[in-house]
């Protein structure tokens, strides 16, 4: 047994070895001799988000982009090959720091960046890859015991200045715990550059489109004049997604030429001060028609109690202040402006890229925008939209469930949902007001629209996602000066496609293909094929905020299947988007609709039919 697990072992660090190595590279598309997608140009103007999640943002990104390296015709795919990239890359929370560690990561080639596919290998060298194979370079801070001894070495080594600088919450601990586990350790120095060195020395350059590849660092700024309410409020109705951007046009950024990347980063995966501002955020939402007159006096002492609390803690560092980040600080000066996480206004981050979008000539706007990283992002597309509420207290779809049984808290929604409808109701009544009052529902931020306002759009593009996994959308983008969206003399239409990263019939056979049973037969994973791969972000059994090796290596094996198996699909995506730019619309099915019912007889002219009654 024990000559064995050393065989074992060396296979598999064998075959890690062969995918990093620059002398052997894997083409799986060298594998498909029939169909006709490999014949085709993919390449458009293209945009990517990757959304937070810290390292739930982490091991999905690695895994997607993972594929990249095994396969040229995924690297054509998703606009990652040695000189083809996006125009842009919208980032937020983990997805910052995934981001600083990609483009520093892959500018090294010695760097062993990826592990290869436990799924791909045979047993017994799966087994052995599953339970002991590392993460590789470009996620290995993740790994739950590094991930661990790191956070306590920091709190232990800096505790006394994340008391006397803010507190448990506070910019201290947000700084620390972003710089130390994510960024400490990248060569050349590069976590100590100033966002416009780190972004010049970095950053690819588009050959196709000749233009460089910029970033969009994404955040939330909570700035009233600039939202256009009152100077006192700081509520939700405040809140903005806005962005840190590399480039303006092909020049660097000049607004940001003093501002470390650490801190652009940090201040992009702020969850902690959303978390201290969540409480006096309610006071801001809009009055209720109802009632306003009998909780008028509450209300003013709410609303009095949340902006002396906002202006204490930004005093005592208990929350970031934005002053120093971006064009928006010229409204924030005086008032100041607290930042925040970018999924507490937008989690795919779409409102950066749109907004970026809408200042480029037609020709080389992004016709094809895919997000990838977060464990559901359907409830921020709903919320921008606007037709549903933010999942603030889920981070914008993050799965943030208390129970350690995995996919339990999408169960007892579900049950919750069922339940309310068999209410008395009165019942029901104060349960719509409840939700009313703590929910948040923003319709002025409405950022996009489905193609020629069809509004089975969105249910098909759902429907889509919880049978496959990935699913896009014909989309329309919406001006605004909320959002930063600019007017354009053509409607600014593009093809959204989404990762969904939870538990479909896509997820569950994979599990049941290539996990083996070893993993099935620990407690945690027993029933992983109902809940797969919507790990809970803070589970205990995964590893914490950190991914074990069996979690972490069925996560990003499960991205890496997922676009190489949907492939096809994601050409025909890109073709349709290639359109856009041609000047090449599809037809308007609602109008066709529309068309249709005009034309169908009335009950007069069908009564005249013998086939009628």
């Amino acid at each position: 047994m024990v000559l064995l697990y050393f065989f074992t072992t060396f296979a598999v660090c064998a075959s890690m070895k062969k995918v990093t190595s620059s002398e052997v590279r894997t083409d799986l598309s060298s594998q498909n001799t029939t169909g006709n997608i490999f014949s085709v140009d993919v390449h458009g103007p293209s945009a990517q988000g990757w959304s937070g999640g810290w390292c739930l943002a982490s091991m999905s990104e690695a895994g997607w982009l993972r594929s990249t390296v095994l396969s040229s015709r995924m690297s054509e795919v998703l606009s990652m090959g040695l000189k083809t990239f996006p125009l842009m890359t919208g980032t937020n929370s983990g997805g910052s720091m995934f981001a600083t560690r990609y483009f520093v990561l892959t500018n090294h080639a010695s760097t062993k960046l990826w592990n290869y596919p436990c799924y791909l290998m045979s047993r017994p060298y799966s087994v052995a890859c599953f339970f002991h194979g590392t993460f590789g370079a470009i996620s290995s801070e993740c790994y739950a015991e590094t991930f661990n001894v790191i956070m306590t070495a920091t709190t232990v080594a800096y505790g006394s200045i994340i008391q006397n600088y803010g507190g448990p919450l506070g910019v201290a601990s947000t700084y620390l715990g972003v710089y130390f586990p994510f960024l400490a350790d990248l060569p050349a120095k590069a976590s100590s550059l100033s966002w416009n060195a780190f972004t010049k020395r970095f950053l690819r350059y588009d050959t196709r489109s000749n233009a460089p590849s910029n970033w969009l660092a994404a955040h939330t700024l909570d700035a009233p004049v600039l939202a256009g309410k009152n100077l006192y409020n700081y509520g939700f109705n405040s809140f903005l997604s806005r962005a840190v951007s590399a480039f303006h046009g092909a020049t660097l950024a000049p607004s940001s030429s003093n501002l470390s990347i650490a801190w652009v980063v940090a201040a992009s995966a702020n969850t902690q001060s959303g978390i201290v501002l969540l409480p006096f955020a309610l006071a801001g939402k809009s009055w209720d028609g109802v009632g306003a007159a009998s909780n008028g006096a509450s209300k003013l002492f709410a609303m009095v109690i949340s902006f002396t609390m906002v202006k204490k803690m930004m005093a005592t560092h208990e929350v970031m202040d934005a002053t120093v980040l971006g064009e928006d600080s010229r409204a924030c000066i005086q008032s100041g402006c607290p930042i925040l996480d970018g999924g507490f206004t937008d989690n795919a981050p779409l409102t950066p890229i749109l907004s970026q979008g809408t200042g480029m000539p037609s020709q080389i706007r992004p016709s094809w925008i895919i997000s990838v990283g977060a464990s559901s992002t359907m409830a921020t597309i709903k919320y921008l939209m606007g037709v549903g509420p933010l999942h603030v207290y889920e981070m914008g779809g993050i799965n943030m469930c208390p129970f350690t049984i995995a996919g339990i808290c999408n169960m007892l929604s579900k049950v919750r949902d069922l339940s309310v409808l068999y209410l008395p109701r009165n019942s029901v009544v104060a349960y719509r007001d409840l939700g009313a009052t703590f929910q948040v529902f923003r319709p002025e931020i409405k950022l996009l629209a489905p193609y020629c306002a069809d509004p089975l759009t969105y249910d098909l593009f759902h429907g889509q996602c919880e049978a496959d996994g990935m699913c896009d959308m014909w989309s329309t983008a919406i001006p605004s000066r909320l959002n930063n969206v600019r007017f354009t003399p053509d409607p600014f239409v593009f093809v959204f496609v989404m990762a969904y990263l939870k538990k479909t019939p896509v997820s569950a056979r994979f599990v049941n293909l290539y996990a083996p049973q070893e993993m099935w037969e620990i407690e945690y994973y027993s029933h992983m094929d109902m809940w797969f791969p919507n790990f809970d972000a803070t589970a205990s059994a995964k590893g914490g905020i950190g991914f074990t090796n069996i979690a972490g290596n069925a996560f990003m094996d499960f991205m890496t299947y997922l676009n190489i198996r949907l492939v096809a699909y994601l050409v025909k995506t890109k073709v349709e988007a290639k359109e856009i730019v041609k000047g090449m619309l599809p037809g308007c099915f609602y109008k066709e609709y529309e068309e249709v019912a005009a034309k169908t007889m009335s009950i007069s002219e069908a009564n005249q039919l013998p086939r009628f009654r």
